[in-house]
């Protein structure tokens, strides 16, 4: 009886890991990035490693840009009370955390805020997975009363 329950409570366990993975599993790899600042036109580039952390249950990332000029942490995985995605990103002295209920086809739209010294920006990420190897992130924060795009990037699984 004991060998039942506790493979019961194993494949419980796996179930939920499965369905914290749905949806970010995607994002797990090693990318570069080409990120675009539509307004000025200015350019960086970037590498951004995705590894599945804490037995399988969120992704943690780590983004650099090549010159050194920049860097990011992150975590992708899934809020258990609500089931939306989630992602809580650290930089610089900045932090913030954007969710959505999900991919919409080959877009996940995720919304929420980043708070640094400065105060509090609503932002947002529009993803379009363009193939299992490339993807285009827009970020848009939302200033005077509209969004405005402030970063493009297009990301491309290494191979």
């Amino acid at each position: 009886m004991r060998a039942v329950i506790l493979g019961l409570m194993l494949l419980a366990a796996g179930a939920a890991q499965a369905a914290a993975q749905e949806g970010v599993s995607y994002f797990a790899g090693k990318w570069d990035v080409a990120s675009k600042d539509p307004a000025s036109g200015e350019t960086l580039a970037m590498t951004y490693v995705v590894e599945p952390t804490l037995g399988g249950a969120w992704l943690a990332g780590a983004g650099a840009a090549v010159d050194g000029s920049y860097s990011a942490r992150d975590m992708w995985g899934r809020d258990p009370l609500t089931g939306e995605l989630i992602r809580v990103i650290f930089s610089d002295g900045a932090f913030g955390t954007v969710r959505s209920k999900g991919w919409a086809g080959e877009r996940l739209v995720l919304e929420g805020e980043t708070r640094s010294a400065g105060g509090t920006v609503r932002v947002r990420e529009t993803i379009t997975r363009i193939s299992p190897q490339k993807f285009e992130a827009v970020w848009a924060a939302y200033r005077n009363g509209q969004w405005v795009d402030y970063a493009v990037e297009t990301v491309t699984r290494r191979s």
